[in-house]
C-alpha cells in the first residue's frame, strides 16, 4: 500500500514522503492516527496545498518535544514494589506504573513514549530508560526500583 506520511515517523520517513507499507500497518495504524493519508492523486494535490502548514505544525511538535525533553532528561523516578529477600519483584514494573510515576513528578507521558527494550523491570535496582518523545527526540530517565515497607 503506496501513502504519503504527515508527520516524520521513525524507522519510516520524514513529512511528505511517499512510502511503500503493510496495507494492515497503513489501513489500522497510520491512517485512522492521522499519520498519514492514501497516495491518491487527489490527496497528493491535496497534501501539497498543505504542506507549509503540516510542516509549520510539525516543528512546533519538535520543539514543544525538545523542551519537555529537556526537562525530563535524567529525572530520578523512584518507584516502590513489593520484593522477596533476593530482590526479585512479586510481580513487574510496566509502563503504567512508570507513566504513574511520571504523574507524581508532575510530567505528563504516555505509555507509547517509554521504550523498555529487555521488557518490564522485575529485580530491584537502577535502570536507565529511554522515552521517545518525537522521531528525533530521545530523553534518558533514571528510575530507582525500591522495596515497599510494610506497615506491621
Amino acid at each position: 500500500m503506496e501513502i504519503i506520511l504527515l508527520e516524520n515517523i521513525r524507522n519510516l520517513g520524514k513529512l511528505g514522503s511517499k512510502v511503500n507499507v503493510a496495507k494492515g500497518f497503513g489501513r489500522n495504524f497510520l491512517i485512522p492516527q492521522g499519520k498519514a493519508i492514501s497516495a491518491t492523486k487527489g490527496n497528493l494535490a491535496k497534501f501539497e496545498a498543505q504542506r507549509a502548514e503540516l510542516e509549520k505544525a510539525a516543528k512546533d511538535r519538535l520543539l514543544r518535544a525538545q523542551e519537555q525533553g529537556t526537562q525530563i532528561n535524567n529525572v530520578q523516578l523512584v518507584i516502590s514494589a513489593r520484593a522477596g529477600d533476593e530482590g526479585k519483584l512479586f510481580g513487574s514494573i510496566g509502563t503504567i506504573e512508570i507513566v504513574e510515576a511520571f504523574k507524581k513528578k508532575g510530567f505528563a507521558v504516555s505509555r507509547q513514549e517509554i521504550r523498555l527494550p529487555s521488557g518490564p523491570l522485575r529485580e530491584l535496582g537502577e535502570y536507565m530508560l529511554e522515552l521517545q518523545l518525537h522521531a528525533e527526540v530521545v530523553a534518558q530517565v533514571k528510575v530507582i526500583v525500591v522495596p515497599e515497607e510494610e506497615n506491621k
